[in-house]
């Protein structure tokens, strides 16, 4: 049994995830010490505390939110096709990779154009995914649609179809010689084609759909189809072609229906440089159209033109919107134009036109003549009596999906309560689904919450946890909130009107990555807000590489020239972006080794960019060989900084094996320790030294309690080489794999020596140890732990801080740790936190001997109450020495019960000092 020494340290766990600085006391009786919790990583000193390591804010203001529409009734379906009841289901191609299914809610197609194919007259086709960011699920296809009588409804995230790269040239859908057709929430976007193509079609129904058209109208309407109705939607253009309208309708189309639609035209062409002709609606020769109630917002051509000889056309209702980008035009075109063939079939009246700039060409071309103003149109004709000029600027209500071409009305405007509701085509709902309207325009003017904005500000919280802080401007009426935390996960907050609407809420997700929060208000007045926040989770997981090295002074690798560090010099060393390492790597795994160092010193590894900390991660004595394990925070840069705390020059040597990103990668998972190899006796390799210039393999899958039997990416291993019988350097490597040019450790004739390891594991299962001496050597492994995909401990690298040092009176006031003594540190009894990763030195060593870490089998309260469980040191080591040295080695240990003991495996007294680097954390 082991004396115990108690170590009252580290950190404490609360809302500002402060550092508590302890009191370290000698201690057999009974201590008077608490619990530490998880530490922090980089410092960030501010009037509420210390933040958590590394943390960041994502803001999204209330100036982002946008109006949301609403899941508006679709028209009737035509007696002539009475509803089978049967729904096909499909998901788009970027969620089910396998297009396996057969259309059923359990096992839906993976592609659009196979569910109307299967579908029969009556049937409805839902489509459905899974959010992509801030942009709707896709389907990659040009989808052509033969069968009539079929309804195309999309989920509540108004799933895309795109006819993009293999389907380029295509729209996106095409409606072929059908009738009787519904489409609503769904989204089309050609790529040099319309996003959606009604050809030879009659009785069709596209309510509540976004058409988007790249390099091609938004949506074509061709000559042989009549009783085409278009409500609701937006339609906009991107990459325009001169000459070419977002909604095109062709000689020939009769009873044509747009009607409270957002449509927006293009001003530039994709260089967003040069000024392209295009224009909002353009029909030419139709028989039969009402333009009602829409917000056009026009490009270099007219927003509504009729031309051809077009009969029985109704321009009413319509909220005309020319933006100070239009005045850059040369083409002088007006708000509205009808050709002299089509005046005398058409009325145009009770229509609203708002210019952000002066310079417009005016509101009407009229039978071939241009009028610069309402007054003087309404002078010259008898249409346009009830036309108005907005002098209240109209506010843009969406900067989501809706393009900024959501306009809604402001108090004062003209357009509020004076739409001609009789007109043809007149709707009895806005865009957004809210009624009555008897607004001009698509946007009703909303005076029961006008200022309807929400602010979101998310934090990170832990390694895979984030909170998310909601603040709503509303009139204290009832709403229900919808959290959607981009992972699958909704949460619901419902409040009264009774208090304001500010809360926070919490999330952990279960894989690392970047997810888009989508937060929706449903206020109980009818009105609908959205905002989202990217955010980006704050742990990081491993991923194993090489060994590889990075740095050797000696010949000049990762040095623009050959030369030693320094005299308090310091190397910066490549890592991010370096070697195909990710540029957004967060840490990395180094094998640092100091070799000829003319003078006593130290290396302090840290990222670039930052302060350089007190602590060290190798120590060393004049000509002195010592490696030492290191995990170092990467700059924002790339780089890591190698700091040489001496008075003279040393050589340096960086060999790197994995790093962390902040993506889903191998979580950590804590074992042992246990021995795996020991050359000295047979344990899990044959007996007798590791041969000079030879190599040994070692099992690491299963070898071990808690070992799975595969999918094991790494290995954390202590390997002690003892007994060389010449001088010469130790690598491991994973099986299977061309040795290196790397080494872990480097020992003398006779020297005992330990490094930590962490190296990936080759496709059988196991490591090998090459023995690069001349002579035998016996070699020790002992595990610590393991990384995996099936794992989620996640890496969180802090702030270096020492949370021990005997030598230290005013922290520890006991004097060195006596041998076959134990000190105990305090550290958190949080079940998500599997290991710590420190630091430990020890100096001042009084004899030979090494240093055991290991979980305690106590809590603090086993301690506090004066009986605690016999402890017992493992049969492993952490660090081993000689009489009169000073050794550090990284050790990464797991808390176990809430306590971690660090063992004085020797008859003499020690020196010992602990600086932490940082933990793992779970979901």
């Amino acid at each position: 049994m082991y004396h115990r020494r108690l170590v009252a340290t580290a950190v404490a766990l609360a809302a500002g995830f402060a550092f508590l600085p302890g009191q370290a006391h000698a201690a057999d009786p009974a201590p008077n010490a608490v619990p530490n919790a998880v530490p922090n990583a980089v410092p960030a000193p501010a009037q509420s505390g210390w933040e958590l390591p590394g943390a960041k804010t994502f803001t999204s203001p209330a100036s982002n939110s946008y109006r949301v529409q609403g899941q508006a009734a679709v028209a009737a379906r035509s007696a002539a096709v009475p509803s089978t009841g049967r729904t096909v289901y499909v998901l788009t191609r970027s969620t089910c990779t396998t297009d396996t299914g057969t259309g059923t809610q359990a096992a839906p197609f993976c592609s659009l154009q196979r569910g109307v194919d299967a579908a029969v007259p009556g049937d409805t086709v839902r489509v459905d995914g899974k959010d992509e960011g801030v942009s709707p699920p896709s389907d990659m296809e040009a989808v052509v649609v033969h069968t009539s009588g079929l309804t195309l409804t999309g989920g509540t995230n108004t799933p895309q179809i795109i006819s993009f790269n293999n389907a380029a040239g295509k729209p996106a859908l095409t409606l072929d010689g059908v009738s009787d057709v519904t489409i609503s929430h769904l989204t089309f976007g050609g790529g040099n084609a319309p996003g959606l193509l009604v050809k030879g079609s009659s009785r069709i129904t596209l309510d509540s759909d976004r058409l988007d058209g790249s390099g091609g109208n938004a949506l074509t309407i061709d000559g042989t189809s009549n009783a085409i109705t278009v409500t609701r939607s937006h339609a906009s253009m991107f990459y325009p072609v001169a000459g070419s309208a977002t909604i095109s309708v062709a000689a020939g189309a009769k009873d044509i229906t747009l009607a409270g639609n957002l449509v927006k035209g293009a001003t530039t062409d994709n260089s967003q440089t040069t000024y392209q002709a295009t224009g909002g609606i353009a029909a030419t020769g139709v028989q039969g159209l009402n333009v009602t109630g829409n917000t056009v917002q026009r490009g270099c051509l007219p927003g509504i033109a009729v031309d051809g000889t077009s009969t029985a056309v109704s321009i009413q209702n319509n909220l005309l919107v020319e933006t100070a980008a239009v005045a850059g035009c040369d083409s002088g075109q007006p708000a509205v134009t009808v050709s002299a063939e089509s005046a005398l079939g058409t009325t145009t009246d009770y229509n609203d036109f708002y210019a952000e700039s002066a310079t417009g060409a005016g509101p009407y071309r009229w039978a071939g003549t241009a009028y610069p103003t309402v007054a003087a149109f309404q002078a010259a004709q008898t249409q346009g009596a009830h036309d108005t000029v907005e002098t209240v600027a109209p506010q843009q209500v969406n900067s989501g999906s809706d393009w900024g071409v959501a306009y809604a009305l402001q108090t004062g405007s003209a357009a509020i309560g004076t739409a001609n509701q009789s007109a043809p085509g007149a709707l009895t709902t806005d865009y957004f689904g809210h009624g009555p309207m008897a607004d001009r325009g698509a946007v009703k003017f909303q005076s029961n919450n006008p200022g309807f904005a929400m602010a979101l500000t998310a934090k990170n919280t832990s390694a895979f946890g984030v909170s998310l802080a909601l603040d709503v401007t509303t009139l204290p009426v009832a709403q229900d909130i919808y959290l959607q935390w981009g992972d699958g996960t909704v949460d619901v907050l419902n409040f009264y009107g009774d208090k304001p609407v500010k809360t926070t809420a919490g999330h952990i997700y279960k894989k690392l990555g970047d997810y888009t929060i989508t937060v929706t208000d449903y206020e109980k007045t009818g009105n609908t807000i959205r905002n989202t926040v990217k955010v980006s989770t704050l742990g990081s997981q491993y991923t194993a590489y090489g060994p590889k090295r990075l740095l050797d002074s000696r010949d000049g690798t990762g040095l623009a020239a050959v030369g030693r560090v320094p005299a308090y010099g310091t190397v910066k060393l490549k890592v991010g972006g370096a070697g195909g390492i990710p540029a957004n790597a967060t840490a990395a795994v180094l094998n640092l080794t100091v070799t000829g160092p003319a003078a006593d010193g130290y290396i302090t590894a840290y990222p670039d960019g930052g302060p350089r900390p007190t602590t060290s991660n190798v120590n060393y004595r004049a000509k002195q060989t010592v490696p030492n394990l290191v995990m170092v925070p990467i700059g924002d840069n790339g780089y890591v900084d190698l700091y040489n705390g001496s008075r003279d020059t040393t050589d340096l040597v960086a060999d790197i094996t994995g790093y962390f990103t902040p993506t889903a990668a191998a979580g950590f998972a804590p074992v042992g320790p246990s021995r795996l190899v020991d050359t000295r006796n047979g344990t899990g390799a044959p007996r007798g030294q590791v041969p000079g210039r030879g190599s040994i393999p070692a099992q690491i899958a299963g070898a071990a309690p808690g070992l799975p039997g595969g999918s094991i990416s790494a290995v954390a291993l202590n390997v002690t080489v003892t007994n060389p019988r010449g001088d010469g350097y130790l690598t491991v490597y994973p099986s299977g794999q061309t040795m290196p040019t790397a080494s872990n450790l480097n020992f003398t004739v006779g020297q005992t020596i330990a490094n930590s390891v962490v190296v990936p594991v080759g496709a059988d299962g196991k490591i090998r140890l090459f023995n690069g001496a001349w002579a035998g050597a016996d070699v020790v492994i002992d595990v610590v732990g393991y990384y995996s995909a099936y794992e989620t401990g996640a890496f969180m690298p802090v702030d270096p801080k020492r949370l021990l040092d005997t030598r230290d009176p005013a922290t520890w006031g006991g004097g060195p740790l006596k041998g076959r003594y134990y000190a105990y540190l305090p550290m958190t009894t949080r079940t998500d936190i599997p290991a710590f990763v420190f630091n430990a030195t020890v100096t001042n060593t009084g004899a030979d001997g090494y240093l055991s870490a290991a979980s305690d089998p106590n809590t603090v309260a086993d301690y506090k109450s004066g009986y605690p469980y016999p402890v017992y040191a493992p049969n492993t080591s952490s660090l081993n020495w000689r009489r009169g040295t000073t050794v550090p080695n990284l050790v990464q240990v797991t808390p176990g019960r809430g306590v971690i003991d660090f063992f004085n495996q020797s008859d003499g007294d020690i020196d010992l000092i602990v600086d932490i680097f940082g933990y793992y954390q779970n979901d």
